[in-house]
């Protein structure tokens, strides 16, 4: 798929004598890329989120569970390095590998790269996240939502992108290229959607990449190829998959098919040579009722379910590849059946209808409608920005959803028919309307807030803080919401704990037991790409 042009020859033509010169000049027929290798390495206790090969490529530093381990590559031995409450993040080694960073809590700690199970952490940098090295041994880290960079011994600290005019947008992940000359990094609106970037490390001039999909998300970048080809992990092709961007070519194409369909955590990746490392989830989720009965199990992904008015039909999404379906069954499990294709499924008060979301061939989200005695459907939203997590009033007149127009994601309302739409306030996720239709609960900025149906008195929810995007549900007059493997209500109070954790979407029968997705996880573990190439 071909990039933006106007953005792409800029950096193009920073690039281009390089490349020409790295092509041209006495290294022998230059190597194509043919379909890679991937296979299973290793897995370590945890839930693996992130990993960094260590600069010889015998060792790796992986994040599980939160937890710090070190890994050797050789023999499978592997070794907890930390444990504690606060998550840790970001793992990255010094050129010469003799030490190892990461990122707690708003600060990068450091560890001598023969670290054992107990060993102390030192402060590296304060203040400082998603901190890498260059190969000569400058830094680069986020700093209040900024890109900084050091000299060479971590000297002499230098802002060298300035935080974004929009406080919802963050940079992450930044990398330097094998000559340190460059730096690739991520720019995400909340968890919502994503872009690649690269700075000059020299003159602060920065360049868009990848940035044609308003929905995709990235969520970690690094170099291949000595610096000629640039990888990112997305979901451009709707599920997670490694995709590169090729300099010379002027083009971006997947390295894998896609191998995740969702994930557990948001997960990173590591490039050694021509190895690429990355965790992969393995897991199911079914329907199921409060009382154990079983709604919806195939050998697919089931999740956010939602029931009809009257208690008797549940809608819900399969996902399966790099697809999404909304499903019908009755609630005993009754008659499934395919209805479009979509997510985020929820019915209108009528019972007849389910608002939903639904992407078109660029990624872009917009809130349709489905007839489902008919098996039509209609737009009732469209617009370049995101538009997603639809909810019916109580009447039915109105539907209230989220939009990334304007500075950040807010609550929006339409009428059912579409038309007009009006901004109920300025920051705002997942809204769901009370049972009454007179207030609406939504997320924002980590926490829970209810506001009237018109968008006047917001309140806080006095729910559980949600530092990602989340969205709770009512149970009569209560705001609700899934924390791990509980729902809980205002001021901690459980109201359903299940056996396994569950996907953070749900909903309330008119009897008041819960429709949740409980996630059995089958097997985490570490995977490398192989790059594989023909001459030409």
């Amino acid at each position: 798929m071909k990039l933006p042009v106007i953005p792409f020859l800029i950096a193009a033509t920073l690039l281009g004598i390089a490349i020409y010169l790295f092509n041209t000049t006495g290294r022998g027929a230059p190597k194509i890329l043919a379909a890679p290798k991937l296979t299973q390495i290793a897995d370590v206790e945890g839930i693996e989120t992130e990993v960094a090969i260590s600069p010889d490529g015998t060792r790796c530093a992986v994040i599980a569970d939160g937890d710090l381990w070190m890994l050797s590559l050789s023999d499978g031995h592997r070794e907890r390095i930390t444990r504690t409450s606060e998550p840790e993040s970001f793992p990255a080694w010094s050129p010469d590998g003799k030490r190892l960073t990461f990122t707690r809590g708003a600060d990068t700690m450091v560890v001598p790269s023969g670290a054992v199970a107990g060993s102390l952490a030192a402060t590296l940098k304060a203040d400082a996240s998603s901190l890498s090295w260059s190969p000569s041994g400058r830094l680069v880290y986020v700093r209040g939502r900024g890109l900084w960079q050091t000299d060479v011994g971590g000297q002499n600290d230098k802002r060298i992108v300035a935080p974004d005019e929009n406080p919802n947008v963050t940079l992450h992940s930044p990398r330097f290229s094998p000559d340190s000359m460059q730096i690739a990094f991520i720019k995400s609106l909340l968890d919502l959607s994503g872009q690649v970037w690269i700075v000059d490390s020299l003159t602060g001039v920065r360049h868009p990449i990848v940035i044609d999909r308003p929905g995709e998300r990235p969520l970690d970048v690094g170099w291949m190829l000595e610096g000629r080809d640039l990888a990112f992990l997305t979901n451009r092709s709707g599920g997670y998959s490694v995709w590169h961007v090729n300099f010379a070519d002027n083009t971006v194409g997947p390295l894998t098919e896609p191998f995740q369909t969702l994930l557990l955590a948001p997960i990173g990746m590591s490039i050694w040579n021509d190895r690429i490392v990355f965790p992969r989830h393995s897991f199911d989720s079914n329907i199921v009722l409060s009382d154990g009965k079983t709604v919806a199990k195939t050998d697919d992904l089931e999740l956010e379910p939602a029931v009809s008015p009257d208690g008797k039909l549940v809608a819900y999404t399969i996902f399966k590849g790099n697809q999404s379906d909304i499903w019908t069954a009755g609630i005993d499990g009754s008659n499934p059946a395919f209805r479009t294709v979509g997510h985020e499924p929820r019915f209108t008060p009528d019972g007849f209808h389910v608002v939903y979301t639904h992407a078109d061939m660029a990624g872009n989200d917009d809130v349709w409608r489905l007839d489902i005695r008919n098996g039509s459907t209609e737009r009732v939203t469209d617009a370049d920005e995101l538009d997603l997590t639809p909810d019916a009033s109580s009447d039915g007149r109105l539907i209230a959803f989220t939009s990334t127009r304007g500075v950040s994601p807010s609550v929006w309302i339409i009428s059912a028919s579409g038309g007009k739409r009006l901004r109920l306030n300025d920051g705002g996720y997942g809204p769901r309307f009370s049972p009454d239709g007179t207030a609406i609960l939504y997320w924002n900025k980590g926490a829970f807030w209810t506001m009237e149906s018109n968008g006047n008195n917001p309140q806080p929810a006095s729910l559980d803080p949600a530092p990602a995007q989340a969205v709770g549900g009512w149970n009569k007059s209560m705001p609700l919401l899934i924390d791990g493997n509980e729902i809980r209500g205002p001021n901690h109070t459980v109201v359903f704990r299940s056996e396994r954790p569950l996907w953070p979407r749900f909903d309330v029968l008119p009897d008041g037991r819960f429709l949740v997705a409980p996630i059995e996880v089958r097997e985490t573990g570490l995977w490398a790409l192989d790059l594989q190439f023909r001459t030409q």
